[in-house]
């Protein structure tokens, strides 16, 4: 069934890049990249921006119900980057974290990422390049499965903590321009390590027998070998609104009808040199990882994020 999905989400994209006609690039590990930097008399450039969101529902004697909601958004990106006419290295950081709470109930976070990233290029004819290049990713603080009750603490189950998990992503193939404001990268080598560095979350998989994030039970890493697809759009679909699309596929060698997939949107809406409105769509399947649906039944499922937000961003560059 969840091929049947893919090849919609492929279809899909299909479509847009068809009738998209705005020439842009975005970096391959970052939606919020900035066009890439075109070689100069200055080979380094670097750029920063800071982001907060904030949004709130407040309730008084209302008939209709409901809670209160307050929700805060912060993001950092930062990148340092060179480019020559045959060489380019960009190197990015890409945080952000939130917090959301309604009611009566806890604060809760509603986001919580660290993306490090690096790519290396070496640029062979105008519309193709050799690349290298490396992922990490992880988290700050620890996240809870509020809909189970965890005896042991008389709180909601912990199920991540920061290097738990923690996914590094390195590999290496041919970064094309397909379109102008399209590129896809085929790298037919690559690995992927999966680390979960929390003794209690391990211990906890190996006692339930299932283990955690893919990994058998009691094992806290495992490193796969196979290939990687990237795709990367980035399309001004109107004056100040930019849609902004990845999608990254792994093919483990050990078991190549089972890819890892991961589909990124951002819809980005440029209010004036200060704010903007986002709507940030993340979808995301690995047929490793048990998930516990809302069914209660335990095994494989696609896993979505969305997120609406009104943005005050500060950019810094040089």
């Amino acid at each position: 069934m969840f091929r049947y999905y893919i090849c919609a989400v492929i279809v899909v994209l299909g479509s847009i890049i068809a009738t998209a006609q705005t020439e842009m690039s975005v970096n391959i590990d970052s939606l919020t990249r900035v066009p890439q930097i075109k070689a100069d008399s200055v080979p380094w450039r670097w750029l920063t921006r800071w982001g907060a969101g904030f949004s709130t529902t407040q309730l008084t004697n209302w008939t209709q119900g409901g809670q209160d909601v307050y929700s805060l958004d912060l993001g950092f990106y930062g990148s340092y980057d060179y480019a020559d006419s045959i060489h380019s290295w960009d190197n990015d950081i890409h945080l952000r974290y939130g917090l959301v709470k309604q009611g009566t109930q806890n604060i809760q976070k509603s986001d919580d990422r660290i993306i490090l990233s690096s790519r290396i290029s070496r640029v062979t004819s105008n519309w193709y390049r050799y690349t290298g290049f490396a992922d990490f990713r992880t988290q700050f603080v620890d996240g809870f499965n509020n809909s189970i009750y965890d005896s042991a603490t008389g709180g909601p189950l912990r199920i991540s903590s920061f290097f738990a998990p923690a996914f590094l992503t390195t590999a290496f193939g041919l970064d094309a321009s397909v379109l102008p404001h399209v590129r896809v990268l085929i790298a037919p080598l690559a690995s992927r390590s999966t680390w979960v560095l929390d003794d209690r979350l391990v211990e906890s998989g190996r006692l339930d027998g299932r283990g955690v994030f893919g990994l058998g039970p009691g094992v806290s890493s495992r490193t796969n070998i196979g290939s990687v697809v990237n795709l990367k759009l980035d399309w001004e679909i109107a004056t100040n609104v930019n849609l902004r699309t990845r999608f990254n596929g792994f093919m483990p060698f050990s078991s190549p009808k089972l890819w890892v997939v991961t589909v990124e949107n951002a819809i980005v809406m440029k209010v004036n040199g200060w704010l903007n409105v986002s709507w940030l769509s993340d979808i995301f399947y690995d047929d490793r990882i048990p998930i516990t649906r809302k069914d209660g039944s335990i095994g494989p499922a696609t896993q979505f994020r969305n997120q609406l937000t009104f943005g005050i961003n500060w950019t810094l560059e040089g």
